[in-house]
């Protein structure tokens, strides 16, 4: 086996790891996937193995330990690892070390992760999503933001039309991650009452579908190219994957990052900031005046952030991991 990509369960780790499995798989590369600690079920049909992962507590022992006995026998046939992160990267990683074989770390988050941080010493390189994490690791490396295949922009009216969307309101756009977001879809009603508005909110499994004159709310939807390409805004969380997808597209955001999980989204946000390609409230400040106001600055300043975001993305991120990482097989 070439190449064994490691990730946890989550979402916002699966996302890139998938992005790099199907570019290796077309380069005729022998990689394999393994997951571990599944909190979703995202990227568990493309997976060799699932493995037990527990977090780093006395109570999780036991499961962390089976996971590195269940993930010995793929490390060692492995000759290269590229993990992901998160806590479910343990048990592979130190099989690793204890057959001393090379790794290299993807980093998601502008700020580092524990487990990233605990194993970075003895990484071959540390794979950079975001321009401010590289200064935190000795073998930092700046590669961008892989995102899902399949992603295209489209013509505005032809994304429109493809939606049901005839308005000449601006399109404001909002999403909360695969889960929802109790607290957007919230604010997606407030915006919608404004009446100045078209609102196209992904409200996920904490909403529910509602359609009126000038707004729609949809659980689950499978043509992402189709919304992004709709929009004339949008208020977004800042996880990876929403960021990566976002500038991909070119559409001016608000982020209103997740709060809590250490507060990593706060500083994901601040690396698209301080680029000059997005604003961002953080939760306590939200108010519907703010959000208006922020709103109205980005629909008139539309070209300069749909610029500055043209500059943040960096396409092709997984073919450059992969190009990294196939380094150390020669």
């Amino acid at each position: 086996m070439d190449l064994l990509l490691v990730s946890g369960g989550t979402g916002g780790h699966v996302s890139p790891a998938l992005s790099v499995l199907d570019v290796a798989l077309e380069r005729g590369i022998d990689a394999h996937l393994i997951l571990g600690g599944l909190k979703v079920q995202m990227g568990v049909d493309r997976a060799t193995y699932v493995y037990s992962a527990a977090e780093l507590r006395p109570r999780g022992a036991l499961g962390t330990l089976r996971g590195i006995l269940q993930t010995f026998p793929l490390v060692w046939k492995a000759r290269t690892l590229l993990a992901f992160g998160g806590y479910p990267v343990f048990p592979p990683l130190f099989n690793a070390l204890l057959l001393r074989k090379r790794y290299y770390l993807f980093e998601g988050d502008a700020m580092p992760g524990r487990a990233n941080r605990f194993f970075e010493p003895f990484a071959t390189e540390v794979l950079c999503a975001f321009r401010n994490s590289v200064r935190f690791y000795r073998r930092g490396v700046f590669v961008g933001i892989p995102i899902r295949r399949g992603l295209y922009p489209l013509p505005k009216e032809v994304a429109r039309e493809r939606l049901g969307i005839s308005t000449d309101l601006p399109v404001v756009g909002i999403m909360g991650g695969s889960q929802g977001s109790v607290f957007l879809n919230t604010l997606a009603k407030s915006l919608a009452n404004t009446r100045r508005y078209y609102v196209l909110a992904l409200v996920g499994k904490r909403g529910e579908a509602e359609e009126g004159s000038n707004y729609r709310f949809i659980p689950f939807l499978k043509d992402m190219g189709a919304f992004y390409s709709a929009l004339d805004v949008i208020i977004s969380r800042a996880g990876m994957s929403s960021i990566g997808e976002i500038a991909h597209f070119g559409v001016p955001p608000l982020f209103i990052p997740y709060p809590y999980a250490g507060g990593h989204q706060i500083h994901n946000a601040l690396d698209v900031v301080s680029f000059g390609a997005g604003e961002m409230l953080l939760q306590e400040e939200v108010s519907l005046e703010k959000v208006e106001e922020k709103l109205r600055h980005l629909i008139t300043k539309s070209r300069v952030y749909r610029n500055r975001l043209s500059h943040y993305f960096v396409p092709g991120a997984a073919d450059r991991i992969l190009e990294r990482v196939m380094l150390s097989l020669g």
